[in-house]
């Protein structure tokens, strides 16, 4: 007998365009919602350096080079023989679209300097005898002047190779010594000129300094560069000045702090999110990596029974160096054993727009049974509330301006949705405002796990709107395979049984449980405790549990639901990702029918737009309680969003069908669909 949702007519949504800001003179074009420029596609032939030949003032003066002459098209890297993962490892990766490369030896590097002259009005000259922080304030200045920042030595040497540039402005004569006194120099000066879009925090020192990660984003977008120890009062509030002017919400920070802890407060008060990267490399490059965020397929959840569901979290994917080197190496040395287990692997949701072409790698090669999450606290690692003391950073809330909350909690929406991330982890914990912050401004989100450390009975779990869970960590950076044996097991000797038991994990990845010690791990409790025990990926564990207590879920995930249309592929429509979609037909309404298996309460649907793609004109969203009599609840229409998030008023129904009209008479395409109930 045929399916009754398969003898049905049909009906009804409108495209958007998108526009971009104009960019400015000298600088990369900086489309509005982005957290760096857009850059040009890599030009097919790199030339190159290797950073382990050249000198601190030569990495001063070339990773400047590198981001004013990529601004127009990245033509110049700087490598590292020392990664980790490979120093050409990255380059040979197909996702980061970068042709051949063009190793120079460092003798010949003043050449290069000639041969891109043409693109540069001339030099900043600086001296560190007095205070080494004089190489940021050169190269914030080179960067509004369109200049490199040199030293008299390397001035030189430049003019000896062929070119004799145009000294734009002399730091020599400065007097200022103190770092305070340098950046306050900075901020009076040069700081009105900058972009407050972005902030690099970058040691300038000769021994354990920073002196070429990232710097080349600071000089082809106008950004300054600082290095302010934040455990220091006066440092520390000549840091938080800079951080007051930034917009959050369009804002953050690379680089990194004289402490975790100190830093990562500093910025939080302000609302700007720190993307880890004082070893990361070639970001103007990285930057330009094509294509859009390749977000892997989600399969259906498990049928809940009352079982033991254990999710664990790998932490440090909020750090875009680990993601470019640990990370590369511990996910391609666990090739043979990933997939064996649900594994949630943390990650930046800003490396849609620093380094797509890595994020694509890892998603590309993704099994079904692992699952990325966004690393805290969601667009850059930020920090709402301190439990742990540590000088510069006392225990309390330090992100509480309800402006700054909805401008970070924004920016995290969008972009755990363009990086299809779904969940979130928070160290350490968020303020009920924050909470409530997260549920209103991420739409998409299944859920967010917050730290336990040392069982601070003020991290509390929470539900926001009844519809979004702040889950409590059992552990929140377990290194101890031992701590984690005992701490399940006294959490199953406690269970009664008559119910699922929900158990998350945070691993230390630089700990002893690395992916291989976590297998060993599920492998070991499921000896002992046969049939009660299933590790989920973090999508579905927060489902699950949602599921379990009678919250909306996304039906679309339960393995209950059976999906059909009228054209093309159904599954395609509730598959978890844009990359397959699903085509309605040409001729009048196309249909996409939802058979739950029994009646669920109803409370909200999403229809994800297929970027680049014709939109439907309307999309009717019908319900029934067999599948022949139909009736109207809601009809979505055109939106400016990649997505339309529609509340209903709860129902108990069955069946669901969205009715989608064409528009002109073009083949209109849906990247998801997601229907949210509960039974």
């Amino acid at each position: 007998m045929a399916h009754p949702l398969l003898s049905i007519p049909f009906l009804i949504l409108a495209a958007m365009a998108a526009t971009s800001a104009a960019p400015e003179e000298n600088r990369a074009p900086w489309p509005a919602g982005r957290i760096v420029p857009a850059f040009a596609k890599p030009a097919a032939k790199l030339d190159a350096l290797v950073i382990q030949d050249l000198g601190p003032d030569d990495l001063i003066t070339f990773s400047s080079l590198q981001g004013r002459v990529n601004l127009r098209q990245p033509r110049f890297i700087l490598l590292d023989n020392r990664a980790g993962e490979g120093r050409d490892t990255w380059l040979e990766t197909p996702t980061t679209g970068i042709g051949e490369v063009e190793v120079h030896d460092s003798r010949d590097r003043f050449d290069l300097i000639a041969k891109y002259s043409g693109e540069l009005r001339g030099v900043v000259l600086y001296d560190v005898s007095r205070s080494e922080h004089y190489r940021n304030l050169a190269g914030t200045v080179a960067a509004l002047e369109d200049a490199l920042p040199v030293t008299r030595e390397t001035l030189a040497a430049i003019a000896s190779h062929g070119w004799d540039p145009e000294i734009v402005a002399d730091l020599t004569g400065l007097r200022q010594e103190s770092a305070v006194d340098i950046y306050q120099y900075m901020r009076g000066k040069y700081w009105p000129r900058c972009t407050k879009r972005l902030i690099v925090s970058a040691r300038p020192f000769e021994r354990h300094g920073d002196l070429h990660h990232t710097r080349d984003m600071a000089a082809a977008c106008g950004a300054a560069v600082v290095w302010l120890d934040p455990r220091e009062k006066d440092e520390r509030a000549l840091l938080g000045e800079f951080f007051r002017d930034m917009p959050a919400g369009d804002a953050v920070a690379l680089g990194w702090y004289a402490t975790e802890r100190s830093g990562i407060t500093a910025a939080s008060e302000y609302g700007i999110g720190t993307l880890p990267a004082d070893f990361f490399n070639g970001s103007t490059v990285f930057a330009a990596s094509p294509g859009e965020i390749r977000v892997p397929p989600v399969p259906r959840m498990p049928e809940i029974k009352n079982k033991v569901y254990i999710a664990v979290f790998i932490s440090d994917g909020d750090n875009i160096q680990y993601v470019q080197h640990a990370m590369r190496q511990a996910w391609d040395g666990c090739s043979g054993i990933r997939g064996r287990i649900p594994l949630n692997w943390t990650i930046a949701p800003g490396l849609a727009d620093i380094a797509p072409g890595l994020m694509n790698y890892y998603y590309g090669a993704a099994s079904l049974n692992d699952c990325f999450v966004s690393g805290p606290s969601g667009m850059g690692y930020l920090m709402p509330v301190n439990t742990l003391a540590e000088p510069g950073a006392p225990v309390g809330a330090f992100l509480k301006d309800r402006a700054r909350i909805d401008g970070y909690t924004r920016m995290t929406g969008r972009f755990t949705e363009r990086a299809g991330l779904r969940v979130i982890t928070i160290w350490d914990d968020a303020t009920p405002e924050t909470r409530a912050a997260y549920e209103r401004n991420g739409p998409l989100l299944y859920g967010l796990t917050v730290q336990n450390f040392k069982d601070v009975p003020s991290v509390a779990e929470s539900v926001e709107n009844k519809r979004l869970r702040f889950e409590k960590l059992r552990i929140p950076y377990a290194g101890s395979y031992d701590d984690l044996l005992r701490d399940v097991s006294r959490a199953i000797r406690r269970w009664d049984g008559n119910s699922p038991l929900f158990l998350s994990y945070q691993m230390n990845i630089w700990g002893e449980m690395k992916p291989q010690r976590i297998v060993e791990f599920h492998n070991q409790l499921q000896r002992e405790h046969p049939g009660r025990i299933e590790f989920v990926r973090a999508d579905h564990f927060f489902n699950l549990r949602n599921q379990a207590e009678r919250l909306p879920y996304n039906l679309c995930l339960d393995p209950e639901t059976e999906v059909l249309a009228s054209d093309g592929e159904a599954a395609a429509a509730v598959d978890g990702t844009p990359v397959t979609r699903w085509s309605g037909g040409t001729d009048g309404e196309s249909w996409l029918g939802f058979d739950f298996g029994s009646e669920r309460t109803l409370r909200r649907y999403v229809i994800h737009h297929a970027p680049a793609a014709v939109r439907p004109s309307a999309i009717a969203f019908q319900t029934s309680e067999t599948g022949k009599n139909w009736r109207t609840v809601d009809v979505c229409r055109a939106t400016k969003e990649d997505w339309s998030v529609v509340s209903l008023p709860p129902a108990r129904v069955r069946y669901v069908r969205l009715l989608v009209k064409p528009a002109d008479g073009a083949a209109c395409e849906l990247a998801d669909v997601e229907i949210y109930g509960s039974r």
